[in-house]
């Protein structure tokens, strides 16, 4: 009985170790107006970053999420993004935006929104739109590959969505 007990015990310190020192982010990404835009036109993709943990803040300069763009059909400007306060894009080329959290620390159970423009550029689609979800080593710029966060769930690393370009 007492061995039992000292098992359960155990178990329970173990469980409670696991969830208070792990932490989950995971990505959202969707085409705003159904992702339907005309050619010429401009249309926001939204990025939703959450951090699901109930315990632990998102450090700086930790996260890097990756978007893909379909640049047979459309174009990502240079400028009229919106992004939340501390968030930068690292490199906007060839269709490929890549992000950093830069000084944003994301509190636990937030998330943040993230709205990239998109230009419609030829007719085409439905096309598909990738949001990757990596981490950086947490250092200024946020631009280095580095681990995940303990507890990562990789299964949510990834979203995607899809864009279509009519007259």
């Amino acid at each position: 009985m007492k061995k039992l007990l000292k098992a359960a015990i155990f178990f329970l310190i173990i469980i409670h170790y696991t969830n208070l020192y792990s932490q989950n982010v995971m990505i959202n990404v969707a085409t705003q107006n159904s992702g339907i835009v005309k050619k010429g036109e401009n249309l926001f993709f939204e990025v939703t970053i959450n951090n699901t943990s109930p315990t632990r803040t998102v450090p700086a300069f930790k996260l890097r999420p990756q978007i893909s763009f379909p640049t047979t059909v459309v174009d990502v400007p240079i400028t009229g993004h919106t992004l939340p306060m501390g968030w930068e894009i690292v490199s906007n080329k060839k269709g490929v935006v890549l992000l950093t959290n830069g000084t944003d620390l994301i509190a636990e159970n937030q998330s943040r929104t993230i709205l990239i423009a998109v230009r419609g550029k030829a007719k085409g689609g439905p096309s598909t739109i990738i949001g990757n979800l990596n981490f950086s080593n947490g250092i200024a710029p946020g631009a280095v590959l580095g681990s995940a966060l303990i507890g990562d769930n990789n299964a949510d690393n990834t979203s995607t969505s899809t864009v279509s370009v009519i007259k």
